[in-house]
């Protein structure tokens, strides 16, 4: 079957990179051809010569003029706002984008000007669109140094790779996410959770457009993430109140299907107020003996306080062996596994990656495993809508 021709033409070219990159990047790849425009007239002088569009999707300012030079092309408006009621081909620009391109897909179907079926293929990982919110997984560990932000951004990676729309917050001191999205430059004033905090701790609601302008997109990862804190004393003053916010207002406010949060290791007041509020908990160790000792002691703690501050977190936590092998991973945990609901997990050793020069997603086997860690937290997800 040959590609639809979708044709967006919208003013942001920051929204045109993340559209495209996404299409480009999921399953729809196998579907759709993109072509992105900043203006009406480049637009309307690409179909003038002679190129082949079967569906535009264009913000207000460009919808108008370009149905009355589209000649028969069904022309989509990006709407600033849900289900304006006035009778228009309309998408929501702020959803999800599984969301989107499913709703695209579904105007297509419905007899938008298009003969040509559009096939639905199945996902491996299905998209969490259109549930009744966004799953949350928090990546955490009683040591340092055993590997969370790896698993954390493989996580979110795994996810994007399946069509859904994920989104990375690193929650610690020391940010060190600038090895994976650039070349070590700091990122400009303004920018990220600090920004996000500020609006939290004053009591003001997030808006869309404000997530928007604070969050990036990286295409190599198919994920958004979150610049880190401007400065370490933004995160040392977070309380549990404040942490929760965070969570909430990228949550509600950025039409997610999973948010990955990325913690300090410790077990602060503040971190098991968080710890307490998501749906899953990857708690991560290495084969060391003194990693294992610590978690071991962490676990057998909050499974004993399960009537005080930690409450029934046990329940929701995940033990993940981060490199190693399976061998390893059974000798090492021992019993430590039966102080936990859920079995363990485990990610393989990556060799490569003692070599500076090789790529941090350059391990096929290392995302397959991660794939298999959503995959565990949507089930977690549908447990928790069914009991809700």
């Amino acid at each position: 079957m040959n590609k639809l021709q979708l044709a967006v033409a919208v003013k942001e070219k920051e929204y045109l990179r993340r559209l495209a990159d996404y299409i480009r990047g999921s399953v729809y790849a196998a579907r759709w051809q993109i072509t992105a425009f900043t203006s009406v007239n480049s637009c309307k002088r690409y179909m003038k010569q002679g190129f082949s569009i079967d569906i535009i999707v264009a913000e207000r300012e460009f919808a108008d003029e370009l149905r009355r030079s589209a000649q028969g092309v069904p022309v989509v408006l990006l709407s600033d706002r849900p289900a304006s009621g006035e009778g228009e081909l309309e998408l929501y620009r702020y959803q999800a984008l599984p969301q989107l391109m499913n709703a695209l897909e579904r105007i297509c179907i419905d007899g938008a000007g298009i003969e040509r079926s559009v096939s639905l293929a199945a996902n491996g990982l299905r998209g969490l669109a259109g549930t009744e919110r966004t799953l949350v997984a928090a990546v955490h560990s009683a040591a340092g140094g055993v590997g969370k932000t790896t698993v954390a951004l493989h996580l979110a990676a795994a996810a994007g790779a399946a069509g859904m729309r994920a989104c990375y917050v690193n929650l610690e001191c020391w940010d060190t996410t600038r090895v994976w999205f650039g070349d070590g430059r700091r990122e400009e004033a303004g920018a990220g959770l600090s920004d996000l905090l500020y609006l939290v701790k004053s009591g003001n609601a997030v808006t869309r457009e404000q997530l928007e302008s604070s969050r990036r997109y990286n295409a190599v990862l198919k994920c958004d993430y979150m610049p880190g804190f401007a400065n370490p004393e933004d995160r040392l003053t977070l309380g549990g109140e404040d942490y929760a916010g965070l969570a909430a207002a990228i949550s509600s406010s950025g039409g997610y299907d999973l948010l990955v949060l990325d913690m300090d290791a410790g077990w602060s007041e503040a971190q098991v107020s968080l710890l307490r509020k998501v749906d899953l908990v990857y708690e991560v160790v290495r084969n060391d003996r003194s990693v294992i000792d610590k978690q071991r002691q962490a676990m057998s703690y909050f499974r004993q306080d399960s009537e005080g501050r930690c409450g029934d977190l046990w329940k929701r936590c995940l033990l993940v062996c981060n490199g190693g092998s399976r061998a390893v991973e059974a000798d090492a945990f021992g019993g430590m596994t039966g102080l936990l609901k859920e079995s363990s997990a485990w990610l393989p050793e990556v060799p490569e990656w003692r070599s500076q020069g090789c790529s941090p997603l350059a391990s096929s086997s290392y995302l397959a495993a991660a794939s298999l860690l959503v995959k565990r937290l949507m089930s977690e997800g549908d447990r928790r809508r069914a009991a809700g």
